[in-house]
Formats: structure tokens, C-alpha cells, sequence
């Protein structure tokens, strides 16, 4: 299977999945989708408000989700073969002379990180595909336990990925090492951000447009 098509059903299925459930909502009851909790004014609606708005919207966020998660899965697998393949030339394990003694420790290391990075993005996967199959109105508990296994995934699978890239980059062998560190630092410091604006609405149900602020930086992490 061509990389090119996996990687086009892993991120196009998604996207038309948020399109439907975000216009559909909006043109069919704009003022009730926009209410929130505390009924402060809201521009546009949360995306989980979107995704649970009626069975009709569930569904087609969950089923564009359950196509896309194989090959979510194939594109992990294509990465994780990547960068096994670029450090896959070998130092003897048995007798390592002292002067190789740090490169064959960097190796071992990035191995060890390559392998856990791969993991991370499966569980990461797998929080996707539990929030997408319980909704926030019909299962709190474990839309939440997908949302919270999701992002924490996420922000350590970038991390491990980070340091990869660096390795790459230092042995210059193929790398991606600027834009993802761009990337990681736009994550961490919108995912400060998602923090605050959500403790901040609430507690204390701030308005203009807090809410929507607060779930276009949680688009942003996704």
C-alpha cells in the first residue's frame, strides 16, 4: 500500500468528519448548539457540543474515525520502520571497545526510543478511537478517560519523536528535526494556554468567546 494514499484516508477521513459535524449543527440550530454551560456568549460551538449535537452527527464522527484508525495504524508502523531503518547499522553487543563506548550507548538509546515512541502512538490511537466512540453526552467517564489517554499520548509521542529527529540530525541522516520542533513548541505552549482558558471558564464562566478559544487550541493539539 502506497504511503501517499494511507497518509491521505489518515488525515482526510477526520477532517470531513469535523466539516459535517461542525456546518451541519450550525445551519440546522445555530443558537442552541452555541449554549454552554454557565449560558455565556460563545461564537462557535465546542467540538465535542458538535460531534454529540444528535445520533446523526455521533455516527458519522465515529465512523469516519473507525475507517481512518487502520490506517493510522499503517502510517505509525511506516514511521516507526523509518527510523529503525536509519539506525539500524550495528556496534558489537558482545566486545565494545571503550572508544565506541558512548556511540553504541547513544544507539541503544535511540533504539529504546524508537520502540517506545512506536507504542505511545498506538495508545495515542486508541484514545482517539475511545472518545470518538463515547460521545460526552451519552458516556462522561470514558469520553473523558479517550480525551486524557489521547492528549497525554500525544504530547509524549512528540517528544520521544523530537529527540529522534535530533538524533537524525546530528548523524545527518534524513530529518524533519525544524519543523518538528516548531510543531512541539506550538503543542506545548497552545496546550499551557487550553489549560488556563479551561480552568478559567470554568470557574469563573468568563466571556467572550472563552469556550470556542479553549477547543480551537484543543484543534490545534489534534
Amino acid at each position: 500500500m502506497k504511503a501517499e494514499f494511507v497518509v491521505a484516508c489518515a488525515t482526510t477521513c477526520p477532517l470531513i468528519a469535523l466539516a459535517f459535524c461542525y456546518i451541519y449543527p450550525l445551519l440546522v440550530d445555530f443558537s442552541q448548539i452555541n449554549k454552554t454551560h454557565c449560558h455565556v456568549y460563545n461564537f462557535l460551538p465546542s467540538v465535542s457540543a458538535t460531534i454529540s449535537y444528535n445520533p446523526l452527527t455521533s455516527f458519522f464522527w465515529f465512523m469516519l474515525i473507525l475507517i481512518h484508525t487502520p490506517f493510522r495504524f499503517i502510517l505509525a508502523k511506516y514511521l516507526h520502520d523509518f527510523y529503525k531503518k536509519q539506525f539500524s547499522h550495528k556496534i558489537p553487543e558482545d566486545y565494545v571497545p571503550f572508544a565506541y563506548k558512548t556511540d553504541y550507548l547513544k544507539l541503544t538509546t535511540v533504539r529504546k526510543q524508537i520502540f517506545f515512541a512506536y507504542q505511545i502512538n498506538k495508545v495515542e490511537i486508541i484514545g482517539l478511537f475511545i472518545l470518538s466512540m463515547f460521545t460526552s453526552n451519552s458516556n462522561y467517564d470514558m469520553h473523558k478517560l479517550g480525551f486524557c489517554t489521547y492528549l497525554i499520548s500525544a504530547s509524549m509521542f512528540k517528544i520521544l519523536v523530537l529527540s529522534i529527529e535530533s538524533r537524525l540530525k546530528i548523524e545527518k541522516l534524513p530529518n524533519c528535526y525544524d519543523v518538528r520542533k516548531k510543531l512541539a513548541i506550538t503543542f506545548a505552549l497552545s496546550f499551557i494556554l487550553a489549560i488556563c482558558l479551561f480552568t478559567i471558564h470554568n470557574s469563573n464562566c468568563v466571556n467572550y468567546g472563552n469556550y470556542f478559544i479553549l477547543h480551537i487550541i484543543f484543534l490545534n493539539q489534534i
